[in-house]
């Protein structure tokens, strides 16, 4: 809506169905792409000012190799967001028990608990990629409002972590 030209990949054709019929209702323009990280880094190295990992890091065999393709995306002073789920008692409960199986906000067996990522982990992954981590924040769900805050003193379930790409 601001003119930024948008790039949106899956692996999937059904979510990317769903995000071209989004497209047409908002006309927004958003190239949607159905390939991979890894794939898009090698044909389009550097292209990206801003690269998005958002709620995706658990659901993959190497987060690690996602995180690399981010940085190879994003061109040098780029900024890159990842999101993702602590692994905890906590995060168990709110994003299994609670999301999955007491609200049903998402069907069950979404989430592997096995797979969620600690926050010493994400970075550590960022630092192996070459990226610099500027900041963390939790982002939090009051079930009752609906509503999800940004919340940097608790990233105790889900939260995101802004990397730059130095020069």
């Amino acid at each position: 809506q601001r003119g930024a030209a948008v790039t949106g990949i899956d692996m999937g054709a059904a979510p990317l169905a769903v995000a071209r019929l989004h497209r047409q209702e908002s006309a927004v323009e958003v190239d949607y792409l159905q390939t991979t990280a890894e794939e898009l880094a090698a044909a389009q190295a550097g292209n990206f000012d801003i690269v998005c990992c958002l709620e995706m890091l658990e659901h993959v065999p190497d987060p690690g190799s996602v995180i690399s393709a981010c940085a190879t995306l994003a061109r040098p002073g780029g900024s890159l967001y990842f999101s993702t789920i602590n692994r905890n008692p906590k995060a168990f409960l709110f994003a299994i028990v609670g999301a999955e199986h007491i609200l049903q906000l998402l069907p069950a067996g979404t989430h592997d608990y096995a797979k969620f990522i600690k926050p010493s982990e994400l970075a550590g992954w960022i630092r192996d990629a070459g990226l610099t981590v500027e900041g963390m924040t939790g982002l939090t769900y009051n079930p009752l409002t609906r509503v999800y805050r940004l919340n940097p003193r608790d990233v105790s379930v889900n939260y995101m972590i802004r990397a730059v790409k130095t020069a």
